[in-house]
């Protein structure tokens, strides 16, 4: 199996591991949420702190859409170029400065946010009420803008091979 082939293979593992990981998310929010009204309004016994720990699925469930998008290309974007230029070498190379772009933000906040989270399992601060480690959320931060960068670097990679070919054919933007 060339070194391609197994890229491809751990890519496509990480897509559909990132995929089921998105779906259990959401799962336990909507059971989180359909307890609450449950005992809020049936029974008129609210539980304390559900809140508080429905913010965890969230902030993941965020950041992994966040990622999904990215993977998709099917974040918003404004290509205005693409309407007005119609010579398809020109319009390959203001993709690639914007996928140079995209992948050198999506590696500085990487960065950056791999200290925070380094700083976050330092800390080891709790959440207020129920007293759950706060790392647990701020990890999603860290993994989320990850996988952006990675999508953005294969993007980036994809693009850069395009542009050096012989042959020039009009990319579609958004979900290949």
């Amino acid at each position: 199996m060339s070194l391609v082939n197994k890229t491809k293979f751990i890519a496509d593992k990480l897509i559909s591991f990132q995929h089921i990981i998105s779906v259990v998310i959401l799962i336990s929010l909507l059971t989180l949420i359909f307890i609450q009204v449950l005992l809020r309004y049936v029974f008129n016994l609210p539980l304390m702190g559900i809140e508080e720990l429905m913010l965890f699925p969230t902030i993941w469930l965020y950041m992994l859409g966040a990622a999904n998008a990215s993977e998709e290309r099917s974040h918003i974007v404004v290509d205005i170029a693409d309407v007005f230029i119609k010579n398809q070498k020109v319009l390959q190379v203001i993709h690639f400065i914007k996928y140079l772009v995209c992948m050198v933000i999506g590696v500085i906040l990487t960065f950056w946010f791999f200290t925070f989270f380094q700083y976050s399992l330092h800390l080891w601060k709790y959440s207020p009420l129920l007293s759950l480690p706060m790392f647990f959320a701020e990890s999603a931060l860290f993994i989320g803008v990850l996988l952006m960068a990675l999508y953005s670097i294969s993007d980036f990679v994809k693009n850069m091979k395009s542009l050096l070919s012989k042959n020039v054919s009009k990319q579609r933007e958004g979900v290949q």
